[in-house]
């Protein structure tokens, strides 16, 4: 069963439950909380408890037994010993990751005594042997952090896998969009103004060779709404109404419904769609109709950016990827909710599309008709750069007509979709403004190349996990 588990954390509620709590906090903030398995936490109703852990232990890496007081004398209903039990969970936890010779970290809580081999059945007697920690829960908070961190940190050591590539900091500029109305004659005068500001953000840089880089920005976990929400759908009516007729715009709003809450983890994220020097440095060929080595690669199907993909995982030992189609809304959005990063509507002057069509009371502007170098206009708040058009990017999912059933934490939505067509988001220089929102959406046949297509590239957190 594919799964994002990486640390088991193995206990007893009557016996750790509490502090359980405050070491899977811990540990959710060091590693992302989709790579931490707690029962209470990442089994749902209905689901089978016994095969959940099974499944669980076998996909993890690491496996914390926490140990309390009570831990080796709990009964069960009967008053026989739970431990003697061949079907106690907690020791079948234990003998199926000894088993599978997996890094087992022993967790004594506040003086608890480790069990000798006679004290434990012969299937995990070999836990005795293994060098435990003390873990002090009733002093104060600096003494749990500190002792936690000697966990994450011997975790980092042991499963190289699980230690985070370093992030360095830069500086971006990003931009927010201001509509200001001006009173006076007939109305008054309606004008957009651009206010723009400095942030900051973090990234690793991936080396391709020959002086060309990959700059991996990381994005962080939250929730989101993802899609349109009906007062939003109203506008976007409009503005399709524009160029399309009424019930094509219904039909193509409604692509962007049901508005649902989504979890994303934490990612990174290419700082910048693909460009020809990224991609002919991976590839060794340049496809793009625009020749410019900064500009977005384009005329590469969904096939082919998934052979990138394999090839840049192969070359750099990492695993790369295509975002979901989540990922790349949440991310694009970058904690706004508006129809583009930068506000409520677009000018020219801060994204690569059509600019002789307007969106809202946005301003008229340049028709560029052409890629432009990546990085060309001001970022958004997670510092990715070109999120609204320059080029549509594809995602990983199959074409679905609306978000009925649709995953919610973020994953691709591989079931039940239409696999003869492949999502592109974002919109492109070729495309009016009304496509280049955050939440518009659109798909291609997987082998068709076109110039106003290309994509970025993810990775986990980890990227040496699959």
């Amino acid at each position: 069963m594919p799964s994002k588990e990486s640390i088991f954390i193995s206990y007893r509620r009557t016996d750790s439950q509490d502090v359980v709590g405050r070491i899977d906090d811990y540990l959710s903030r060091h590693f992302g909380r989709e790579h931490v398995f707690l029962d209470r936490n990442s089994i749902g109703y209905g689901d089978a408890f016994p095969n959940r852990l099974k499944q669980a232990v076998q996909v993890s890496k690491v496996v914390l037994v926490v140990m309390g007081s009570t831990w080796l004398s709990v009964k069960d209903n009967w008053g026989r010993s739970r431990l003697a039990s061949p079907n106690d969970w907690v020791r079948q936890e234990i003998a199926l990751a000894l088993k599978q010779g997996l890094y087992v970290i022993p967790i004594l809580l506040d003086g608890t005594v480790m069990p000798g081999p006679a004290q434990l059945p012969q299937d995990i007697q070999a836990l005795a042997k293994l060098n435990a920690i003390n873990l002090i829960t009733r002093q104060s908070a600096n003494v749990f952090t500190t002792l936690m961190k000697e966990i994450t940190d011997s975790i980092e050591r042991k499963v190289p896998a699980l230690k985070p590539i370093p992030l360095e900091p830069f500086e971006f500029e990003t931009a927010r969009l201001v509509i200001v109305k001006k009173p006076g004659l007939f109305g008054g005068k309606t004008t957009v103004e651009i206010s723009r500001s400095r942030s900051r953000a973090e990234y690793f840089a991936e080396d391709l060779g020959n002086g060309v880089t990959l700059d991996m920005v990381a994005v962080p976990g939250d929730e989101f709404l993802m899609g349109t929400s009906a007062s939003q759908r109203e506008a976007t009516l409009q503005e399709y109404l524009k160029t399309i007729s009424k019930e094509n715009a219904e039909t193509l709003t409604s692509l962007e419904l049901p508005q649902h809450k989504v979890v994303v983890p934490a990612f990174r994220m290419g700082k910048y769609p693909v460009t020809q020097a990224q991609y002919e440095a991976i590839v060794g060929t340049n496809p793009s109709n625009f020749k410019g080595a900064k500009r977005p690669v384009e005329q590469v199907s969904w096939d082919d950016a998934i052979a990138f993909c394999t090839q840049l995982s192969q070359k750099t030992g990492k695993t790369y990827r295509l975002p979901s189609e989540a990922e790349w809304e949440y991310a694009c959005r970058a904690g706004t909710t508006t129809p583009f990063y930068f506000g409520e509507t677009m000018t020219p002057d801060l994204a690569n599309y059509d600019g002789t069509n307007t969106y809202g009371e946005g301003p008229k502007g340049t028709n560029r008709k052409q890629t432009t170098d990546v990085g060309s206009f001001p970022a958004n708040a997670f510092g990715l750069y070109d999120m609204h058009g320059n080029v549509w990017e594809w995602c990983a999912d199959p074409w679905h007509g609306n978000y009925n059933g649709a995953p919610t934490d973020g994953s691709a939505w591989t079931t039940n979709g239409n696999s003869e067509r492949r999502l592109i988001r974002g919109g492109s220089w070729f495309g009016s403004p009304v496509y280049c929102r955050a939440a518009a959406r659109s798909s291609l046949a997987p082998a068709v190349r076109n110039f106003a297509v290309g994509f970025r590239v993810v990775c986990s957190v980890f990227p040496g996990l699959s």
